[in-house]
């Protein structure tokens, strides 16, 4: 079922196109509402539901044929439910994201610093999060437990999310948790090479310079046509990237970066030769 957060994009990219369709600016749908130009705003740009009497009026403005509004209307009601696991999470995790990664059916991930999360085993989670001076045990215990909720639509037997995952190679010799920790973190990237609906990729020191160097960022896809791609870049808070012309852009930094990426293939070997570097009796069990 789709998430709210997703209904809510679909809403307000209907309601764009029949605004425009109607020849009306957001400043002349305000005044008709009686509302301040920034609510539009935000109900156009997905950021706040729409109100079923505000919608209906909307509609009759937009001389919207009754059979369509009645869908239209359905769609506004479904977008204002509360859906997802993740709502027992709201207060630790972005939960805009995590909605919109539950309802995605592929997913593109750069990451400069640390393995991507869809990849992360519990205790290299652990060990990350453990960082965070903010936060308490008991938050730690439910980030990592809801990362590992996250994980489930990858990793189960028919899954119903591709990744492609970028990493830079500093990442992979980032010992995080310790090297047995890191040792068993890179082994699961080894084992995810081997699943047809996940393709890992490195970006070794010797490249150099290249698009998005260490900015962090996740492209979302969607297998419904009208629900369209959109941006995360990670920092001090969240950015989305939500226009054509911005997700263009950042597609176009994927493209080079996979390019200038080690073959997937290559993948496994590498991951060896940094296991044996970290743990050095890992040379004597190495079958390879």
């Amino acid at each position: 079922m789709s998430t709210s957060i997703v209904l809510r994009r679909r809403l307000a990219a209907e309601l764009r196109t029949l605004r425009h369709k109607a020849g009306l600016s957001q400043e002349e749908l305000a005044e008709h509402l009686g509302a301040a130009v920034s609510k539009i705003v935000r109900i156009e740009n997905a950021q706040s539901t729409v109100s079923l009497s505000d919608l209906r009026v909307m509609l009759a403005l937009y001389s919207v044929p009754s059979k369509d509004q009645e869908s239209l209307l359905e769609l506004a009601r479904n977008a204002r439910k509360r859906q997802g696991w993740w709502s027992a999470y709201r207060d630790l995790l972005p939960s805009k994201y995590v909605a919109l990664e539950a309802e995605a059916s592929d997913i593109y991930n750069y990451e400069p610093t640390h393995i991507p999360g869809l990849l992360q085993t519990e205790e290299y989670s652990r060990a990350l999060q453990s960082a965070d001076r903010r936060l308490h045990q008991e938050d730690i215990d439910r980030y990592v437990a809801a990362r590992m909720t996250r994980q489930e639509s990858l990793w189960r037997d028919e899954p119903s999310l591709s990744l492609h995952a970028i990493i830079d190679e500093a990442a992979l010799h980032r010992i995080i948790g310790g090297p047995e920790v890191m040792a068993a973190q890179l082994r699961r990237i080894e084992e995810a090479t081997q699943r047809p609906n996940i393709t890992v990729k490195i970006m070794p020191f010797g490249t150099g310079a290249y698009p998005s160097l260490g900015v962090p960022f996740v492209i979302l896809g969607f297998r419904d046509p009208r629900d369209p791609d959109v941006v995360l870049v990670e920092g001090r808070g969240e950015n989305y990237f939500e226009s054509a012309e911005e997700v263009a852009m950042f597609r176009a930094d994927w493209i080079e970066i996979d390019r200038m990426a080690t073959s997937a293939t290559d993948v496994p070997r590498l991951i060896r030769d940094i296991i044996k570097e970290i743990v050095p009796w890992q040379k004597q069990k190495d079958p390879a």
